[in-house]
């Protein structure tokens, strides 16, 4: 998983690579459970700031509102590049991510494309395969 979210963040402009489905989904992981983690430290320091009306416990649960901002827009466009790279390993095209603008079924859409399985490109000219 760890490796999957380095590819992640090292992949961040690639969209011409592709991402198998274990290097998407762990990243996604880890990228949820970074979020939660987020939360659940905003939730507890802000929770506390306000039941004690510290001014210093609310500074620091605003500093880490704004340190899960920035995270929220640097991980933007990753995790659409790294979408783009699963769809095209799915075989799909690229322009599928805008799926989920569908109302109510796009995003179930979506999710079945990037859980399909890697196409697997044969060349066009293979000798051991006289099926071509």
């Amino acid at each position: 998983m760890i490796e999957a979210y380095k590819k992640f963040w090292k992949g961040y402009v690639d969209f011409e690579g592709r991402s198998t489905r274990s290097d998407y989904w762990f990243a996604y992981l880890a990228n949820m459970l970074t979020v939660v983690a987020f939360y659940v430290l905003l939730a507890v320091f802000g929770g506390i700031a306000g039941a004690t009306d510290s001014s210093f416990l609310a500074v620091i649960s605003l500093i880490l509102l704004l340190i899960f901002f920035a995270y929220g827009i640097a991980a933007c466009l990753p995790g659409i590049a790294v979408t783009v790279r699963r769809l095209r390993d799915a075989g799909y095209h690229w322009a599928y991510i805008f799926i989920p603008l569908i109302p109510f079924v796009g995003i179930f859409i979506l999710i079945f494309l990037l859980c399909q399985p890697t196409e697997v490109e044969v060349p066009l000219n293979n000798v051991d395969n006289p099926q071509q």
